[in-house]
């Protein structure tokens, strides 16, 4: 047992369970990449079918696009931050069948766009840890608190994103969409958390970057609901947090020194 504290208040906690992306690794440096990846090759298809975006390149990915026609930002409730793989996968290929595509054709090239944006995710690792994560796992697990990772990506990718940012070895579990019956604001992924650390999600504080893993987080009877905004950025999302911090520096750990 330990003990996290967050604006001046500390709470008692046996784990820790993060969200993936936005939460530990920056997510635009990863995700922005893919996402502008996908975008020029759905939208060469969507040309060689004569057809165009139905709604809106921006509307159907969930994101903002700068002058430069490149991805600068996204919707912290849109489907590149919130949709799994395979749901992203339906959002694309209707917008070729949109455009006079079968729905199997469709559906088979949106999956080699993904292949080919996957492989040169692999070739380029751009995967960032925000800044004073690191410190803070490791501290942590020097208090004796267990840590997990609880994503909407599968769990084979986020293992292999967190081996790139060298972080995989300070997780005792990581879990993704694949795990679980439902996935968030579903309690699921939060309870297989607990249940394969020995915990209880009165004692487990959770932490992400979305609307949908503080309703996770409040769901499943988590002790805490703590919102990261990096940097600043946008929080009306994070309604729903007990707690919304800027950055790893406004919360401390460290091993319990009072009675639960």
């Amino acid at each position: 047992m330990g003990e996290l504290t967050v604006e001046g208040r500390t709470f008692a906690c046996e784990a820790l369970v993060f969200d993936k992306d936005g939460t530990l690794l920056d997510f635009m440096e990863l995700w922005g990449r893919w996402a502008d990846d996908m975008l020029r090759q759905t939208e060469h298809k969507l040309l060689e079918a004569g057809g165009s975006w139905t709604g809106g390149a921006d509307r159907t990915f969930g994101v903002k696009r700068g002058p430069d026609g490149r991805i600068a930002d996204y919707d912290r409730a849109g489907p590149l931050a919130l949709a799994t793989a395979e749901e992203m996968i339906g959002v694309l290929a209707w917008q070729l069948y949109g455009a006079g595509l079968p729905w199997h054709e469709s559906v088979d090239a949106v999956r080699n766009f993904a292949a080919s944006a996957e492989e040169r995710l692999e070739q380029d690792r751009p995967v960032r840890p925000l800044p004073g994560l690191r410190e803070l796992l490791e501290q942590a697990r020097g208090a004796g608190i267990r840590l997990a990772v609880a994503t909407s990506d599968t769990t084979d990718s986020a293992v292999k994103h967190l081996r790139w940012a060298g972080l995989e070895g300070l997780f005792d579990c990581i879990s993704g969409r694949d795990r679980v019956r439902e996935g968030k604001p579903a309690p699921d992924l939060v309870l297989e958390a607990c249940r394969r650390l020995g915990t209880e999600p009165r004692r487990t504080i959770v932490i992400g970057d979305g609307g949908s893993d503080m309703e996770m987080a409040r769901r499943a009877g988590a002790a805490l609901a703590i919102g990261i905004a990096p940097g600043g950025g946008p929080r009306g999302h994070l309604d729903a947090a007990d707690y919304v911090i800027a950055g790893y520096d406004e919360l401390a750990v460290s091993a319990q020194t009072s009675a639960d």
